[in-house]
């Protein structure tokens, strides 16, 4: 794989008559959707003969869907500015999509590593599924796990150098590669899990490792967070908005889990008991029968119904679904007078089910009277603190070096900071030299003023153990990496 020339009349041609890019569905009309199957990773390898293997992997969930169709417009642009500018030799480039492997139906997609239009090919059909489970971390370390048995035949003969592999995403990674998942989706036998930094440092074997962060607001970040939970409740029909009073459940795998509410008067809402002559309705219910990996249940009072008095929230795991009988991580958003919290936890740690399995979730006293009030007694959970940047950025930094993590203010700057990034570090040209070819393409000063920052640190090579910041520098093994540091 990976012969051709990249024409840009055909991707032109291409771009200006082809409707179908990103819609590819299964040939059964019935069919639910599904991975390409030039793309499904069960049982595959990639294997590359180019002098420069590159792997870009996007992320296809809810908060960077829209970077995978940014790469489709831009990569006449990427192609010919590689060709004509002579930055990477012999490149041979696979993309990937990543999603999360707890919640969404294609947590990877790879295509085969090309360096003809066959890359526009591997783009138009991936799933975009904008999923994710809502818990912001994405399955970063199940692709680093599979392009880690990429065979790369010219560097196994000592023809080749290291390639280059850009994460392109904006949230953490599961501190593990689960072997079930690894079973279920590339179909490898794993006797356990693996951490995740064993992966990437595997993977670091084979490629100079990036990521490419896009910024973007706490707001935003926010939003994408709680969007997954309103999402799955409005798609099952259930009420969202318009209440006193709201309970909605969240988990990723097929136990069928329970929502349970006490209300004022004593009436337990649950499954075998939906309504109460309170105004309470439990109406959303799933996984009975353990149907979906992305499953919601939903307990609400309609504005003006909620009695005063002291409510109780509880889960209950009713039964397993999933062979291997784990704890399944929850999350819980309640909706008090307008006013939303939210709680997460670990249900049947030991295998319970039934009352045994019991979580309690809160236990408050609503007031109608005070819509909007703070109320002493109500726990106070940062859930975003795990999703900051701080926070992502070092965990990336603890297996990456931290200089190979490149900040984008603009998203539509990502493919010119993977241009640069490649133009810097194989000394095809210098930092000034790349704004002259920005310059060149008719990019804004501000755009180029933006990357020359992003990539400065890849620059000018650094002594040899030196440190900047707060956050460890993982070694790679990778040629020297140059550079002043930037603070993260």
């Amino acid at each position: 794989m990976g012969g051709g020339i990249y024409s840009q009349d055909v991707a032109q041609q291409a771009r200006s008559t082809n409707r179908d890019a990103f819609s590819y569905t299964a040939p059964q009309a019935a069919a639910p959707r599904s991975v390409h199957p030039a793309l499904n990773p069960y049982g595959k390898r990639r294997e590359v003969n180019n002098e420069t293997p590159i792997v870009v992997a996007l992320d296809v969930t809810r908060s960077r869907g829209d970077d995978t169709k940014l790469m489709y417009d831009k990569l006449p642009m990427l192609m010919g500015q590689i060709e004509l500018k002579g930055y990477v030799k012999n490149p041979g480039i696979s993309f990937a999509a990543v999603g999360d492997a707890d919640a969404d139906v294609a947590p990877l997609q790879v295509g085969q590593f090309e360096a003809d239009n066959r890359l526009d090919e591997v783009l138009e059909r991936i799933w975009i599924e904008e999923g994710g489970g809502g818990t912001g971390q994405e399955s970063y370390e199940l692709a680093a796990y599979f392009y880690s048995r990429t065979n790369c035949v010219r560097l196994a003969k000592g023809i080749g150098r290291k390639g280059y592999f850009f994460f392109v995403g904006d949230e953490g990674f599961y501190p593990k590669v689960d072997r079930h998942q690894v079973k279920r989706i590339i179909g490898d036998d794993l006797t356990e899990d693996m951490p995740a930094a064993e992966a990437f440092r595997r993977l670091q074997e084979k490629f100079n490792v990036f990521l490419v962060y896009p910024k973007k607001t706490f707001d935003q970040r926010k939003s994408d967070i709680d969007a997954e939970i309103q999402q799955r409740v409005k798609a099952a029909g259930g009420m969202y908005e318009g209440v006193d009073v709201r309970a909605s459940l969240l988990w990723n795998n097929r136990n069928d889990l329970d929502l349970h509410v006490i209300t004022p008067s004593g009436e337990h809402i649950y499954y075998a008991s939906k309504k109460a002559s309170c105004g309470g309705w439990l109406d959303v219910d799933m996984n009975v029968r353990g149907d979906t990996y992305k499953p919601v249940e939903n307990v609400r009072w309609a504005k003006g119904q909620a009695k005063p008095g002291r409510y109780q929230i509880y889960v209950q795991n009713f039964a397993f679904h999933e062979e291997d009988r784990r704890p399944t991580e929850i999350k819980v958003e309640v909706e008090v007078n307008g006013e939303i919290r939210h709680f997460t936890a670990s249900i049947s740690p030991n295998g319970e089910t039934r009352e045994a399995s019991n979580v309690l979730i809160w236990d408050f006293v609503y007031d109608p009277a005070q819509r909007g009030a703070e109320k002493p007694d109500q726990p106070k959970q940062d859930k975003y603190a795990q999703y900051s940047d701080d926070v992502i950025l070092a965990q990336w930094a603890s297996v990456i070096p931290r200089e190979n993590i490149l900040r984008v203010e603009d998203p539509k700057s990502i493919i010119d900071v993977v241009l640069g990034t490649l133009a810097l570090r194989e000394g095809a040209t210098d930092l000034a030299g790349y704004g002259h070819d920005m310059r060149a393409r008719a990019q804004s000063e501000e755009r180029i003023d933006q990357v020359t920052q992003t990539l400065a640190a890849l620059e000018r090579p650094r002594a040899a153990g030196s440190v900047e910041g707060d956050v460890p520098v993982a070694a790679d093994g990778g040629q020297p990496r140059g550079g002043r540091s930037r603070r993260l």
